[in-house]
């Protein structure tokens, strides 16, 4: 998973980056540094299966995190903005809102960033449109006419003020302009940013901007970052002590996974064995071959079966035999939608 942050000037977007990737990076010098962070995804269920596989190695899914520069914070008068194809090629944006200044104003920002990413994708389709129609005629090329009909739709809505990810766009027309990297099209979690005298208050103020929330469009998320990056490097027990003495029920890190794998879709299956214990993230009703094609293109294409178990079974049987005696792993076939939890071991030829 790729999460890429955006926000306007000293919304607090580094200061994010830091709580969410536990980093020190240096935070209020405007500059336009890009700071990019692999970090784990915690998994109790890799550390309870390895307890009993003891492989060599345990591997966690990751996420990618990039703060990068590229927003004004202007809105509709945003003009000419320049986002770097690292930003582009997110999987999803984090917006970070200041919600701690006294003359902040949340839902003017959260609009405005909204705004500035309709803007940017106006630019590029209408230059696209553009372009293809003069290939069209100068070429008489008119496999394009079903992508242009469609940039022509887009452009529509843009034109509306509305953005990309509001359409009703089938598969196919979402892998047709998958290409073009659209801003507005990206799911985007929203992370308010609030003074630590508001934390008791974060339910309240969540209800708030709740209008923006969006079933696999839009999360929303409110904590303090400057707090839970002076929390950064403490070990676990201690960072449990001083987040429950805030009031903060989750931390930083987690709240950016949880609210991240929930706007993208996403879970986890598990391999186990000897050699290693390992999450895979995959979205959910992805079928039992193409989660193969996670691990390997290999294991994709020569795919004959899956050997299931769920958590719950592998953690009270133990053991492959003892879970085989009591008949609890499934023998599935490559239209198997994988369940989050599930523990495969895959069957193939190539």
């Amino acid at each position: 998973m790729k999460l890429g942050i955006i926000g306007k000037p000293q919304s607090g977007k580094t200061t994010v980056f830091n709580a969410a990737c536990q980093m020190q990076v240096a935070v209020g010098d405007y500059s336009q540094a890009v700071h990019r962070s692999i970090i784990k995804v915690p998994d109790k269920r890799v550390i309870e299966l390895a307890e009993l596989v003891n492989p060599k190695k345990l591997t966690y899914a990751e996420m990618e995190i990039l703060d990068a520069p590229g927003f004004s914070g202007k809105g509709k008068e945003a003009a000419g903005i320049e986002i770097s194809e690292d930003l582009k090629k997110m999987e999803a944006l984090m917006a970070v809102i200041d919600g701690f200044s006294p003359d902040c104003n949340p839902e003017k920002d959260i609009q405005d960033l909204i705004d500035e990413m309709i803007i940017h994708d106006q630019t590029v389709v209408e230059s696209n449109i553009i372009k293809k129609e003069k290939k069209m005629k100068q070429v008489g090329d008119k496999t394009v006419i079903t992508e242009i009909n469609l940039l022509k739709r887009c452009l529509e809505q843009l034109e509306g003020e509305k953005p990309l990810i509001e359409m009703d766009l089938s598969d196919d027309e979402l892998k047709l302009i998958r290409g073009y990297l659209f801003m507005s099209l990206k799911p985007m979690l929203i992370v308010l940013n609030i003074a630590e005298d508001d934390i008791p208050k974060s339910d309240e103020i969540y209800a708030g901007l709740s209008k923006f929330v969006s079933d696999s469009k839009r999360e929303l998320a409110v904590m303090c970052g400057k707090i839970e990056m002076e929390l950064v490097g403490l070990e676990e027990e201690e960072l449990k002590e001083f987040l429950k003495d805030l009031g903060i029920t989750t931390s930083a890190v987690d709240i950016v996974i949880q609210k991240g794998y929930k706007l993208l879709g996403l879970m986890s299956f598990l391999t186990a064995g000897e050699p290693e214990v390992r999450a895979w993230t995959i979205k959910k009703g992805t079928n039992a071959q193409k989660a193969a094609g996670v691990i390997h293109s290999d294991i994709e294409r020569g795919f004959i079966r899956a050997e299931v178990t769920s958590y719950n079974d592998y953690i009270e049987h133990k053991t492959p035999a003892a879970l085989k005696a009591a008949g609890k792993q499934r023998l599935e076939g490559k239209e198997y939608r994988v369940k989050d939890g599930d523990v495969i071991l895959f069957r193939f030829n190539v």
